[in-house]
C-alpha cells in the first residue's frame, strides 16, 4: 500500500558521524620475531585488510541504476537506489529548505550518532544517490576539504547534471554519487586523494554497487566483494531484458528481486538478524515537461516497511521549512 508524502515537520538533525566506527589495530612484536615472521605477517596484514574491507561491504552495501532516453518508456529519467545496512537506523523523509539555494526532498537516515542524507532530488528536478567505496577502508574515504561537494551541496546547489559536471574537481569525498535529469544520468566514481572519473548516459542506462567500475578506477578494487559483483551483474541483466520499455513499474519490481539469497540479492533480506538487510528503497521518475513522481519505502528498526508515493508538482515545494544535516551517510 502506499501513501502521500507525509507533510513534513521543522526538524534540525544533529551531525552525522557513520555508525560502527571501527578503531585502528596496530601489528607487530619484537624485532626478532618480525624477522622471523616476516613473509606470515605480510600475509597476516594483508588477509586482515580483505577481511576488514568485507566486513565494511556486508554493513554498507547500496545498488544503485539508472535509465534515460530511448531505453525507457516515453523518453524519461528514472533513478533507484536500494538502500542495504544493518537494521538499526530510523528513516525519515524529509523536505529541505535552505536560507540560499534550492529546496530538496531527502531520504534521511537517523541513529544515536547523527543523521545522514541517502537520496534526494531538488526542486529543478535534479536527483543524486550514493553508494559506499567499500573496497576502500573507511578511514581514506573522508575529507576535510570543506568545498568537497556532499550531496546535500549537489541539491542546493545545482539544476542539472552538466553543471554538476561543470565542478567535476571538487569530488573530494571518496564515494560513488549517480546523479539524474530528465536529459541524463551520469556516475562520478571517486578514489582517495581526490581521484575521480565520470560515466555519462543521455539514452540508455547505467548502474552502480560498491566496487569501482570505470577501467581507470580498477587498481582500486582490492579485493570486490562477492555481493557487489554479484548485485551488479543481476541489475545490469535485467535492465537489458527491458531496455527500450522501461517503467518505473519495471525499478519497483527490481528493486524487489531477491534471486541471489538473503545476502547478495538486490534487495537482501539478511541471512541473519545481524547481517546487513534493506531497509529503504528510492525510486524517481523525472519526465520532460512534468512534475518528477517519487516512490519511497523505509523500514525503522522492529517494524515493517512503510511506503510513499507522489507527483512532486510545484505547490509541493512551497511551505515548510527543514534543517538538514550537511554531509552524505
Amino acid at each position: 500500500m502506499t501513501a502521500r508524502l507525509p507533510k513534513v515537520e521543522n526538524i534540525s538533525f544533529p551531525p552525522f558521524r557513520p555508525p560502527g566506527e571501527r578503531t585502528k589495530r596496530s601489528l607487530g612484536g619484537d624485532e626478532e620475531m618480525k624477522h622471523l615472521l616476516k613473509n606470515k605477517t605480510a600475509k597476516f596484514v594483508a588477509t586482515l585488510i580483505i577481511l576488514l574491507l568485507l566486513i565494511a561491504e556486508a554493513a554498507e552495501s547500496c545498488t544503485l541504476w539508472a535509465a534515460t532516453g530511448s531505453a525507457t518508456s516515453g523518453n524519461i529519467t528514472i533513478l533507484a537506489k536500494n538502500r542495504d545496512w544493518k537494521p538499526t537506523q530510523k528513516h525519515y523523509l524529509r523536505k529541505v529548505t535552505p536560507t540560499q539555494g534550492y529546496s530538496y526532498v531527502g531520504l534521511f537516515a537517523v541513529d544515536e550518532n547523527g543523521s545522514g542524507l541517502k537520496a534526494g532530488v531538488n526542486e529543478k528536478g535534479l536527483a543524486v544517490v550514493t553508494a559506499t567505496v567499500s573496497v576502500v577502508p573507511k578511514d581514506k574515504r573522508k575529507t576535510k576539504d570543506k568545498d568537497a561537494l556532499s550531496s546535500h551541496k549537489i541539491l542546493t546547489s545545482f539544476s542539472s547534471v552538466d553543471e554538476v559536471l561543470a565542478n567535476l574537481d571538487r569530488f573530494k569525498r571518496v564515494s560513488f554519487y549517480m546523479i539524474a535529469d530528465k536529459e541524463k544520468i551520469a556516475v562520478v566514481e571517486v578514489a582517495p586523494g581526490g581521484k575521480n572519473t565520470v560515466r555519462v548516459v543521455d539514452d540508455g542506462f547505467i548502474a552502480q554497487t560498491n566496487h569501482y567500475i570505470s577501467p581507470k578506477m580498477q587498481r582500486y578494487n582490492i579485493k570486490i566483494p562477492s555481493s557487489s559483483k554479484t548485485r551488479y551483474e543481476r541489475i545490469i541483466s535485467l535492465l537489458q531484458a527491458k531496455a527500450g520499455n522501461l517503467t518505473m513499474e519495471d525499478f519497483v519490481a527490481f528493486s524487489n528481486d531477491q534471486s541471489a539469497g538473503p545476502d547478495k540479492s538486490i534487495f537482501r533480506t539478511g541471512s541473519s538478524p545481524k547481517r546487513s538487510q534493506t531497509v529503504a528503497q528510492w525510486i524517481i521518475a523525472i519526465p520532460k515537461g512534468d512534475s518528477p513522481r517519487l516512490y519511497v519505502t523505509m523500514k525503522d528498526p522492529g517494524k515493517p516497511f512503510r511506503a510513499f508515493s507522489g507527483a512532486l508538482e510545484p505547490t509541493f515545494w512551497r511551505g515548510d521549512v527543514a534543517k538538514a544535516a550537511k554531509v552524505d551517510g
